[in-house]
């Protein structure tokens, strides 16, 4: 295994702990844009970079986004009404809290699945539904469709590029770095943002 195939299979195992702490760990609400990592595996596969058929990649993403939200839901219906108490912090705003429970209690079912496609959205909606003590049983349909829609849109794009332009593959060594450094400098500003914000106060 060259040092391409292990960064490759690195940035993978990095990517699928993202899709869970997302929703499952809130980190979603640091760093929006899972988007561009789920894109970036597609592309991984496609160019030969990352030795697994689409499909594993697929059945991988999907299921660390359901456990994700399923994590995010059980957060919720434990903890979830202390979050209401909670104090603004560097990744936590009580506004988007109350905006996706009124996103959720407007558009009822469809909103789950839509709102993944939503980056405010996603991290909060698994939390509020068991907030909302919406029965897991009707929470989990739900939040695996969202889940396949969204794994598939995002991942077969980056797929699809790859096999129409082989050429990225010579690229895709800085590709997956520099989209791991964007989410770590994200965070990095949202904290340092915070603090500029606390002292001025």
């Amino acid at each position: 295994m060259n040092t391409t195939e292990l960064v490759a299979w690195g940035g993978l195992a990095i990517i699928l702990l993202l899709v869970f702490t997302e929703t499952g760990l809130l980190v979603g609400l640091v760093v929006p844009g899972g988007e561009t990592l789920v894109f970036t595996a597609g592309l991984l596969v496609s160019t030969g970079t990352l030795s697994i058929s689409i499909t594993i990649l697929l059945v991988l993403l999907i299921l660390a986004s359901i456990l994700g939200d399923s994590s995010g839901y059980y957060i919720g219906k434990r903890f979830g009404k202390k979050l209401y108490h909670k104090k603004d912090t560097w990744y936590f705003k009580q506004q988007y809290l109350h905006m996706v429970k009124d996103y959720l209690h407007k558009h009822s079912r469809m909103a789950l699945i839509i709102g993944k496609f939503f980056p405010f959205i996603r991290p909060f909606a698994p939390l509020v539904s068991g907030v909302s003590h919406v029965k897991f049983g009707k929470f989990i349909p739900l939040t695996a469709v969202a889940s396949i829609l969204y794994m598939s849109i995002f991942s077969l794009g980056g797929y699809f590029l790859g096999m129409q332009f082989p050429i990225i593959k010579e690229y895709i060594g800085y590709i997956l770095p520099i989209s791991i450094v964007i989410s770590v400098l994200l965070v990095l500003m949202q904290i340092r943002k915070y603090k500029r914000t606390e002292s001025a106060a």
